[in-house]
Order: C-alpha cells, then structure tokens, then sequence
C-alpha cells in the first residue's frame, strides 16, 4: 500500500469519494443485500459437512457389514471343520433313475425337471453372453467347476440352448498367438455333463475316409481319469460335419491309434462362418477327479501337420481337475446363506468346490421414497403383493413424484442388474481369499467390471488338526448400504433447502435495516463536506453498539481530525512563508545593492550574499521534496537479512569523524563485536543508516554542550531495541504525539540552516517500513530525550 504524501492535495486522501452520487457507481457493484444474499451460500457448508458425514457413515456401514460377513464365515467355517472329506475334489454323480439314450442318434434329451429344481433366472439379451463369459482369453484353465443346468442340452451345435443358461454355465476363452481360439460352455443335468465349443478357425481340415490316424484333420482330445484313477483318452474327428462319438485312443509308434469307440460321448459338430461347433455330452459315470479339453489345428491336408493346440490346461499328462457340486453340500450351504450374498468353498489351491447363492437376489428393506424400482421387483410375490397395496393408499402426488424423479436423476440408484465377473468362476483368487488360506480372516472389495456395484468378500480360514484345508468367502452387494446413504442424502438435501431458504429470507430483513442505516450515515457523510472539501458539519455520533455504530463514531471522528489537518495545512503556509522570507530579502537586498555597488569588492560581496540565499532557498525545495523521494523509495526497496549491531557500528565510527569535538557512546547487550549473527534485522541498510543520520542529527541539535550522545542497542527475546539519547531540553507533553508528523518542529531558535519538521516524518516512514515502533520519550531524570525504535527479530 503506498504511503500517503503530506503534501498532496488533501482530496486524494479518499475523503472526496465520499460525495460520489449513486448513479456514479459502476454496474456490477452490488449492494449489501446482494452481498448478504451471496454470503448466505456460505450455508452450503452445512450440507457438504453433512455429505462428508454421510460418507463417514457409509464407512461406519462397510465396516459394519465386513464384521457381520466375516462372522457368518467364521460360522460356516466351523461347520465345515468337521467335513474335510469334502476339500479332496472328486465328482459326484446325483442317483437318478435311468434314462432311455438309444432313441435316435440326434436325440433330445428328456426335459423333465426334478423335484428340487432352482428358481429360474431371469433372461438376458443374447449379446450380452460374451462380454458376460469372458474370462482368462489366454491362460490355460487347469480346474473346473461344474455348474448344475435347470435342464438338459439339445445336441444340435448351436447355442440356442447354451443363452439360458450364462449364469450357471462354466464359459471358459483360450487362445494363442496362431489366431486359433475356442471358449467352451461346461454344465451339468442330472447324470451327464454338457459341454459346448465355439472354435474360431480360418481352415478347416476333416479326416480322409481312408485314413486309420484320428489326429492328421482338425480334432478334439478328451483326456479324463476314471473313477479307478485311470488316464483315458478320447478324440473327436470327424469326416464331415454332423453327428459325432469320441474313439478312445492310444499312443503307438507317435500316432494316435483308436481302440474302441466310446458311443456314450456324443454331440454334434456344426460348421460356423469363423470355424466350428462342437457340442459334447459326457457321462459323468466316465469321469473322475480330472477332465481337460484340447483343440489341434490342422490346416493344411496334404502334410496333415498339427499347426497349433490349445487346451484347458497345460499338458494332456496333467489334466485339470474337476468338481460337480454334491447336493449334500449345497442343501448345507443354503441352509446358512442369506438373500443377496453368496457362499464360496475353495480348497487350499484356491479351486471352488462349492457355491451357493445369488448376488442379484435383493431382499433389502426400501424405506426410500427414491428406492429402485428394480430392487422391489425383486421381492417375493407376497412382500410385492403388500407393497403394491400400500402404493394404491399411498399414491404420490405430482410434486412428491417430480422430487422422486429428481432424486432418481441426482442420486446414484441400487442397480441388480450388474456383471458379475465370479459368477461362473472356477478359481476364487480374491485378496482375502489369499489371506485366508494363510490362516488369517480378511475382507476385501472389489469393483465389478460395468462399475455399476462394488462387492464385499469376507473370508475365513477351515482348519483341520491345526493346518488350513479350505477357506469359506462370503459375498454381498453394497446395494443395503447405497440405500440406507440415499435416505440420509435425501433427508440431508431437504432439510437443507429448507434451512437456506429461512435463512435467506431472515438474512434479506437484517440486510435491509442495515442498508437503510448505512444509506442514512452515507446521506450524513455527503452532508458534511462541501464540494469543494471543507467540512461544514459534523456528523451525529450513534449511539448503536454495532460495527455500523462503530462507523458513524469513527466518521465522527476523521471529520474533526480532518478538521485539524485543514488548519495544519493552513498554517503550513505561514511556516512556508516564515522559512523563506529571510532568503528571499537576502536575495533582494543584495541585488538591490549589487547596482549601485562602486567597486568590484562590493560587488563581491553582493554577489556572495545573493548565491548563499539562492542555496538557502534551495535547501528548502530540497528538504521539502525530501519526503516524496523517499515514499517512491519505500515502493521498491528490497530488503534482506542484516546484522543492525554492525550497521550501528558503522554509523557511529562515522559521526566520530564528522563531530570530532562530540563523543558519542555506543551501549550493547551481551553481543560480541563482530558477531553478524547478533541482532538481525529484516530490512534495508541505506535506508537504516539515513533514520539513524536524521536521530543523530536532531540530538546534535539540541544536547547540552559538554554532554554525550548515547547510541543503545538492547537485544530482547522478540525484538531489538535502539534508541538514541541526548541531555538537553524535555519534549513538551502535548508534543510528543505529534512529534512524527509533517512540518512539527518544537525549535525555539533559527540557525542558518532551514528546519521544516520534516526530520522525524521522515524516521518514522522509515520505521514503518521495516514494521518497527518509533516513540519520543523524555529520560527518566528529566534531563534529556530517548528516540526510541523496536524492531522485531527476522
């Protein structure tokens, strides 16, 4: 802020402003109501405090809910302590009564549901099926696990049947770097096992009629251990497409030999625009702990050579293994499971052997005037029977249904239908699961592949003597706590929009009583002074106690001191014309004299007269400019750290030289001499050395001949104190406010030099400028004066 010249026209103090009229104002000022209105969004704190507190809530809730899942773990684990049989996989086979399979070669099988059949699914769109089984697209699957289908699989190579079933069937992608890929569909009905494979392949090559080897055309290998542990191989090869049965196969000479044909593993091979289908039904009686697939490629028919084979898992020496659910351990499971979650049993190789539960299963209470309509869909026919009779003598209103709809739009909603990427899974290789089969309980949360919903995993180890056979994780939805959030937003958004709206019309009354008192001390403050800037009257002092009132005092108040400083300037032209009168006669008389002088001596001594009043009068421009150069200095000095102690020294070695018959005295406080890091100051050394020039002066002025000149440094715990001290004549009591103004001087005696009172003004900007107390003090015996300055340490 720049520092104010004494010497300006009194009216670029600001003061003049205060006459401007209204229709002076610019556009876009706004008024105090305005203002206060603006202001009032500070009430918008409130609901974003509210929504951090919401959010504190919701991590409140997830814990919550982690702990509950993590107990409900804890309890299955113990169940399953007992049943460490379970966690060796093996495959089991539901006794069903037998069923007639020699109808025809492209037989349907029976469609009859068993007793205990599972609630249907809802459909979805056919497009979503790939997005919904991609999984893994270039790593070998090494274990499977075999979800039950609700019914049996028409063998005719297309995937119309395979649609219903994307949340139950296993769908598996492989791939390699030749281009060939496959996913393949794996379900189970009663006593067989389905299987359905998709085959991208750009040439197809099929089996010569006369050819005895199964593996020179593109083919299928089944590999599968039996029930009595025995490695069985089994090719699928075909001469064209349509009805298929696998040959098992031995190893003779590096060819592949057929034994025997196996007519119990039958299906379908249908050609497709990118390749070939193959659609397989196997007994399970034939299979045992493990089961992979393999596709060989063969693309061109006269060399008849493999070009690339991709399978389930890495080596047909070492299938992958393979689990079909007991009823035993899903009837368990479902005994402990709750709606909306889901059950996992994984053994210590992170393989699933069991699963029970649906994810988009909702049972959530919906006390939301914004619920999902989706979630209450999803409700038992009973619980959506009563909700429907509580809607028809509870219709909302066009007002509550525009809010509804508002919420829905603002809101993020409970969403069921989301992609589940584990819903078809064979591994369970979640962060918590990890922990657990280390023997610690965890949670984790992941984020599903749409991000529509995040899902929490609870997992919790299955011991057995002391050593960790299996971990049971536990899933569920964050749709419970997304609706308990929206209830407390909605509550939170409309208590809020109530509150503001009060408060805007409380804060529109207040801003109003305010303007009309403010407008009212404006019209007072215009009143007061003229158009040409003389105060005509005073301004009546209220007697309110608030901040407006504070400002009437203290209008009240600038006016007098005002007042005052129209006589100073006043007066300030008798003080001019006092100092430059003498030189100016100086000048005139010697002029006068200069013309009728005889001689060249006289003349001389004129001429003399007539320059020492030119330089007089020059001094006094010079002195009177002084403090403008120094205001413009202050602007763009820069300061920086130095040691006052050593600038003092400087200084007084220097008033030594100028003043030989003076003695001046420097005092310090436990300093050593040249100690730079004593007394540090922020500032600037220039301007430093000229305050101390201007005290040193004005004591050499007025110090009792004979006397010294103190000069004291004392250093403080927050500030470094200087003062310079002469004996002489005290300071008048009603001088020393006044002494640092412009043009005060308390001088009672003229000396040739000219002295406006400028001398102090000017210590005290530059004491301002370093952020220091300037005082005049008399000494305590009454015999002189201390110029005081405490500036704070850097």
């Amino acid at each position: 802020m720049p520092i104010l010249n004494p010497l300006k026209p009194y009216t670029q103090w600001g003061i003049a402003g205060l006459s401007a009229k209204r229709g002076e104002r610019r556009f876009f000022n706004l008024s105090i109501r305005a203002k206060l209105l603006l202001i009032s969004a500070v009430l918008f704190v409130v609901p974003w405090a509210g929504v951090q507190y919401i959010q504190d809530m919701e991590n409140f809730l997830r814990l919550n809910q982690q702990t509950d899942l993590l107990g409900r773990a804890q309890i299955v684990a113990a169940v399953l302590q007992g049943k460490a049989q379970m966690f060796k996989p093996r495959v089991h086979v539901p006794a069903v009564p037998e069923i007639d399979t020699d109808a025809g070669e492209n037989e349907l099988l029976p469609d009859a549901q068993p007793d205990a059949q599972p609630e249907e699914q809802p459909e979805e769109p056919a497009e979503e099926l790939s997005e919904k089984t991609a999984q893994q697209a270039t790593q070998p699957v090494s274990h499977l696990y075999v979800r039950p289908l609700r019914r049996a699989i028409q063998l005719d190579g297309y995937m119309d049947d395979w649609l219903d079933f994307d949340t139950k069937a296993q769908a598996i992608e492989l791939g390699d770097k030749t281009g060939l890929q496959s996913k393949y569909f794996v379900g189970s009905y009663k006593k067989y096992l389905y299987i359905m494979l998709q085959i991208i392949d750009d040439h197809l090559v099929y089996r010569k009629a006369n050819s005895l080897s199964l593996d020179k055309s593109d083919h299928i290998k089944i590999v599968l251990r039996d029930k009595e542990g025995q490695l069985k191989t089994y090719i699928i090869a075909t001469l064209s497409p349509g009805w298929i049965n696998a040959q098992r196969v031995e190893l003779d000479e590096g060819q592949w030999r057929a034994i025997a044909p196996e007519y119990s593993i039958k299906g379908e091979w249908q050609e497709t625009r990118e390749g070939y289908n193959i659609e397989l039904r196997v007994p399970l009686a034939l299979v045992g702990d493990n089961l992979s697939f393999f596709i060989a490629d063969v693309d061109d028919s006269a060399s008849a050579e493999i070009e690339s084979t991709i399978g389930s898992s890495p080596s047909p020496d070492a299938p992958g293994t393979v689990i079909i659910p007991s009823p035993e351990v899903e009837s368990l499971l479902n005994r402990v499971i709750r709606p909306a979650s889901r059950t996992w049993v994984v053994d210590k190789h992170n393989r699933v052997l069991a699963v029970a539960g649906d994810l988009k299963q909702y049972s959530y209470p919906v006390s939301s005037p914004v619920s999902s309509p989706v979630l209450s869909n999803k409700r038992s026919p009973d619980n959506r029977a009563e909700k429907n009779t509580e809607a028809q003598a509870d219709k909302p209103g066009a007002l509550r249904g525009a809010i509804r709809y508002f919420y829905q739009l603002l809101l993020k909603q409970p969403a069921d239908n989301f992609k589940d990427d584990l819903s078809y899974a064979s591994y369970l290789q979640d962060q918590s699961v990890q922990s657990a089969l280390q023997g610690k309980a965890a949670t984790s949360w992941r984020e599903t592949p749409d991000k529509r919903v995040r899902i929490l995993t609870a997992s919790y180890p299955v011991i057995e003597n002391e050593k960790v056979i299996g971990a049971i994780a536990i899933e569920e939805t964050s749709n419970a706590i997304l609706i308990l959030q929206n209830r407390a937003m909605e509550i939170l958004i409309n208590l809020s929009v109530l509150t503001f709206f009060i408060t805007v019309i409380v804060l529109l009354g207040y801003a109003t009583r305010l303007s009309v008192r403010i407008m009212r001390l404006r019209d007072e403050t215009e009143r007061a002074i003229s158009a040409e800037g003389r105060i005509e009257r005073d301004i009546k002092r209220s007697t309110e106690h608030d901040e407006i009132g504070d400002l009437s005092r203290s209008f009240s108040d600038m006016l007098a001191r005002l007042g005052e400083y129209n006589r100073y300037l006043e007066s300030m032209a008798g003080k001019l014309s006092h100092e430059l009168r003498t030189p100016i006669t100086v000048v005139r008389s010697s002029l006068d004299n200069l013309t009728s002088a005889q001689t060249d001596d006289e003349r001389q001594t004129y001429i003399q007269r007539a320059s020492e009043g030119v330089a007089r009068l020059s001094d006094i421009l010079t002195r009177m400019s002084e403090a403008t150069r120094l205001e413009q200095t202050l602007q763009s000095e820069r300061r920086s750290n130095i040691s006052l102690k050593q600038l003092v020294e400087g200084c007084v070695s220097g008033y030594r030289m100028i003043y030989p018959q003076l003695e001046f005295a420097l005092q310090t406080n436990g300093a050593q001499a040249h100690n730079a890091s004593e007394y540090p100051v922020h500032g600037a050394p220039e301007l430093l050395a000229q305050l101390l020039d201007k005290l040193v002066s004005n004591a050499v002025d007025f110090h009792l001949q004979g006397s010294a000149i103190r000069i004291r440094l004392l250093k403080k715990s927050s500030s470094v104190q200087l003062s310079v001290i002469n004996q002489g004549p005290c300071l008048p009591e009603y001088m020393r406010e006044n002494l640092f103004e412009s043009m005060v001087s308390v001088r009672d005696k003229r000396d040739k030099q000219p002295h406006l009172g400028l001398g102090l003004y000017i210590v005290r900007l530059i004491a301002e400028f370093h952020q220091a107390k300037v005082e005049a003090l008399n000494t305590p015996g009454s015999d002189g004066v201390e110029i005081r300055l405490t500036f704070p340490l850097k």
